[in-house]
């Protein structure tokens, strides 16, 4: 009995352009939350969680059709995020660095994810915005009590020497082809980024160690909180301006990641598979 061939549809392609619409959406939130880190540095304000930064595009001229585009594109990216982790699209391996990389990109989908539920339930009236520090680590903290602060912190402080190491050695550069006549400006406005991004983990790591004994279940530190103690510490101020401008030019890195970067999606195509268990 002759069997006829299953059609299966390659959707790289679909993948790709939700990957780099994903990125669009990261810039988005980065370049807001930078701009008001900035803000706050000169001026009585605010720094802003992921959430808040999502309200505060809400809230701009054609807040309406913005808040749309971001229920569609974070969820893109927390998908895009997840076939990083699971099908090893960037080729890390499994190696326990490769692993650990992957990881981490598994839990960067989860925090997206929270984030596109946050936007859809502004975009259906289930919210009205705002949200405190934490993020997803409010969802988990809870489970493990102060135990889990000195753990994160070393996860945090891991992070952040993995950034500044990768704004260090270029390595991003291998996920990117840039047009050599502007290559040399992108290269030094991604690398002041992604220390930035660096200089937040950090933080983070030193809220985790020092709140191990006043731990809270219903605040966790976040990247908000991060940037609040960033200002409090010696010439605070500068390092804050720094750091906002740094967070905005990590939003340009996700622009230049959706237009110049190296989607490799895998193929999920399961027709081989199917071969093999034919045969």
């Amino acid at each position: 009995m002759s069997s006829s061939p299953i059609p299966v549809r390659d959707h790289r392609d679909a993948i790709e352009k939700g990957a780099r619409l994903g990125y669009l959406a990261r810039a988005a939130v980065f370049i807001v939350i930078g701009f008001f880190a900035f803000q706050t540095a000169f001026a009585a304000g605010s720094t802003l969680s992921e959430e808040e930064a999502i309200g505060r595009i809400v809230a701009s001229p054609f807040g309406g059709v913005l808040l749309v585009l971001l229920t569609v594109a974070l969820p893109c990216f927390a998908l895009w995020r997840f076939i990083q982790a699971i099908f090893d699209a960037d080729g890390y391996g499994t190696k326990p660095k490769g692993i650990a990389t992957r990881v981490g990109r598994f839990f960067s989908g989860l925090t997206y994810l929270f984030l596109s539920i946050y936007a859809a339930s502004l975009l259906f009236g289930l919210s009205t915005g705002g949200g405190e520090g934490g993020g997803l680590l409010n969802q988990w903290a809870p489970l493990f009590g102060p135990w889990f602060t000195v753990p994160a912190g070393l996860v945090m402080l891991g992070v952040a020497a993995s950034q500044a190491k990768k704004a260090w050695s270029g390595s991003f550069l291998r996920f990117l082809s840039l047009p050599p006549a502007h290559a040399r400006w992108m290269t030094a406005l991604c690398r002041f980024g992604i220390t930035a991004r660096a200089l937040v983990f950090a933080a983070l790591a030193f809220l985790f160690f020092t709140g191990a004994s006043r731990w809270s279940p219903d605040h966790m530190p976040g990247l908000e909180n991060a940037l609040v103690a960033i200002g409090g510490w010696p010439y605070g101020w500068v390092l804050l301006s720094a750091t906002g401008l740094g967070l905005v030019a990590f939003g340009v890195y996700a622009l230049i990641l959706s237009r110049y970067g190296h989607i490799r999606s895998p193929d999920l195509d399961p027709t081989d598979a199917l071969k093999r268990m034919g045969a």
